[in-house]
């Protein structure tokens, strides 16, 4: 009987350390499962940062080449929320770069003494919509150029939300920045 008894004690400390075991296999699983792709995350913003600076030498044609032809496109100003496509952006970017000369982007979110990081993804909050993915990269940063007639420096703070598929090709783009605002600074009386 006691050999018994000592055999099921046995099997029962063998099965709740086995459990527990498993458990914490599962768990690290969901860890790594849900570990962020930093190589994946870089990728895309090497894209993103191409296109912008694709943007800044007026090169249509590289910027032409870094969007899929089947794109989705968000402009700055409120449309119905109406998506557009490759060649609306295109358009509006080579409206830019007819009416603006020194166009330049500088990365990152200004702070009173500092300039934080300009590319974000992924998120922590609200919990139940945490992910570690790269699926949506955040753009933040701030673009001046001169405007060509007028011969007047304007600038404008950005927030941008790019997504790149795996041919490394921006795919949707929405922008946002004041574009009054823009033309404000342009019809400001010196």
């Amino acid at each position: 009987m006691k050999t018994k008894l000592f055999g099921l004690l046995m099997l029962a400390v063998l099965t709740f350390f086995s459990c527990k075991e498993i458990e914490k296999e599962a768990d690290m699983a969901m860890e790594e499962a849900e570990a962020p792709d930093s190589a994946d995350f870089d990728k895309k913003v090497a894209v993103v940062s191409a296109f912008y600076q694709a943007h800044c030498d007026e090169d249509i044609d590289a910027l032409s080449s870094m969007l899929s032809d089947d794109m989705k496109w968000s402009p700055p100003g409120y449309n119905g929320n109406e998506w557009l496509g490759k060649e609306d952006l295109l358009a509006a970017l080579k409206g830019y770069h007819d009416g603006f000369d020194n166009i330049k982007y500088a990365e990152g979110i200004v702070m009173p003494d500092s300039t934080a990081n300009g590319f974000w993804s992924g998120s922590v909050f609200p919990v139940k919509n945490a992910n570690a993915s790269a699926g949506i990269i955040r753009v933040y940063g701030t673009w001046s150029a001169t405007h060509t007639e007028s011969g007047k420096e304007i600038g404008v703070k950005y927030f941008n939300l790019s997504s790149v598929n795996e041919d490394g090709k921006i795919v949707q783009s929405s922008d946002y920045f004041d574009v009054h605002g823009l033309a404000a600074q342009i019809a400001a009386q010196e």
